[in-house]
């Protein structure tokens, strides 16, 4: 039982500054070292970084700590310009949350439909009316309205809705589709921009009541139509990311990204008990963990052919806004990124799987997983694809976007998960740091290999 879950200042800095000066001495190693796990592990989770929730200064902090290290072993700056224009570690994110209201389709003098808003890209839109059934591709540029075949929407269809070329989509919704699609159109309410991206620009999606969808009957294909949703309020804030990056020898500009993310959710003022520090030891310091240790070895060794990313995401928690960012300033073209691997929760291990195994999601959508363990990947499927885990970590950021991603895991679905109990005291340190180990002479024969993933035929997200 914590006695309090706010320290004092001097005691949180003497923790700090501890963990930021605990490697300057360290010779690297060829192979993953528990003690090192063991102190990585002991700063990313203290009650000092008060749970680094996502957007917070403990999350800045964390990022700030791993740029630390990337440094000491060498590892180049992969973020932001600082003030004096040279390189940093650091990339800082620029979140614009606006809150929507009222959203209505203009369809003439006096005339207009309430709609109901999926995913808001703008507050104003305009274009040429189209109609299509949702087995049909929409027109770029258009507003179009779309018909199901039987009142609801297959799992598969959600890629290309997303991925639509047109300005905006209306969904004729009968109560069944509303009630499937609720939790969307709660989310909705507000519309986030991350500035610098160009975020905003695919579809927007809408429903419209089944009955009320009569009015559109009226308005001609190809007319041009408006639709306008009122703005309520309109918040900035930041996240941040910590990205390093080793340069490849082999001159093809190919890349492989490593990562995890170092946010968790932070402090919950109304969670039972005493304990209101959300530590997030296995969600995600140990895949933050994991990460450090395989560039500390990378850099350690031989210059790799292709070029390394090390990125450590903020904002996962809150809607995965530090790896879109970093998606959507990729200092090279996303065709590029051969891969990337993900890692998150990996403290302890999986019943479910081997007792040295880890899984990889999506395992069955590529032939990366298959090829790592030809080369020596302790990685098996998923054994727990009810839980869509797949879509459920930054890999997904990369998968939508064509990189051939996913996410490599032992957790399993302990009842500590977002829970105040995620604490360092139950990493099972042995089995971390042997999982961690394990992946390390795969990763290095990926990026040193000519050998390029592939999404398997129909299986791309």
């Amino acid at each position: 039982m914590k006695p309090s879950f706010r320290r004092k200042p001097a005691m949180a800095l003497a923790t700090i500054v501890t963990g930021l000066l605990l490697f300057t001495v360290a010779v690297p190693q060829s192979s993953v070292d528990e003690k090192r796990v063991r102190a990585h592990m002991e700063f990313l989770a203290s009650d000092d970084m008060q749970g680094r929730g996502s957007g917070t200064k403990y999350e800045k902090l964390a990022g700030l700590y791993l740029a630390s290290q990337m440094k000491q072993f060498g590892i180049a700056p992969g973020g932001d310009k600082d003030g004096i224009g040279l390189g940093a570690y650091i990339q800082t994110v620029e979140i614009e949350r606006t809150r929507i209201g009222k959203t209505t389709l203009d369809l003439g003098p006096e005339k207009s439909i309430s709609l109901t808003g999926l995913r808001i890209g703008n507050t104003s839109l305009e274009g040429p009316l189209k109609r299509i059934s949702i087995d049909e591709t929409a027109e770029a540029g258009s507003i179009t309205i779309v018909t199901t075949l039987d009142g609801t929407i297959p799992r598969e269809a959600f890629p290309s809705l997303f991925g639509s070329p047109a300005k905006a989509l209306i969904l004729i919704a009968p109560p069944a589709l509303m009630q499937q699609l609720s939790g969307f159109a709660r989310r909705a309410s507000s519309m986030t921009r991350i500035k610098g991206t160009g975020e905003g620009e695919s579809a927007s999606l809408y429903l419209v009541a089944e009955e009320k969808a009569g009015l559109l009957d009226s308005i001609p294909v190809g007319s041009i139509v408006n639709i306008l949703s009122e703005i309520t309020e309109s918040t900035t804030s930041n996240t941040w990311n910590s990205v390093g990056k080793i340069e490849g020898s082999g001159g093809s500009g190919e890349a492989i990204l490593l990562s995890a993310h170092m946010d968790h959710v932070g402090v919950r003022e109304n969670a039972p008990g005493d304990d209101k520090i959300f530590n997030g030891a296995d969600d995600d310091a140990s895949g933050c963990v994991a990460v450090l240790e395989l560039a500390r070895i990378l850099a350690a060794g031989p210059r790799p052919k292709r070029t390394v990313y090390f990125a450590f995401f903020g904002s996962e928690e809150a809607g995965g806004f530090g790896s879109r960012y970093f998606v959507g300033t990729f200092d090279r073209p996303l065709e590029k990124l051969v891969a990337n691997l993900q890692f998150e929760m990996l403290g302890r291990p999986d019943a479910k799987v081997g007792k040295d195994e880890l899984w990889l999601t999506g395992y069955e959508r590529s032939d990366l997983g298959s090829e790592l363990a030809r080369n020596g990947a302790k990685l098996v499927a998923d054994p727990h694809p009810e839980e869509n885990f797949f879509e459920r970590s930054d890999n997904i950021t990369l998968a939508r976007r064509g990189v051939v991603a996913h996410t490599v895991s032992s957790y399993g679905l302990h009842t500590d998960y977002h829970q105040a109990s995620d604490e360092i005291s139950t990493m099972d340190f042995p089995y971390m740091t042997n999982a961690i180990d394990s992946i390390v002479k795969p990763v290095i024969w990926l990026v040193n290999t000519d050998w390029k993933p592939a999404w398997k035929e129909g299986m791309k997200p």
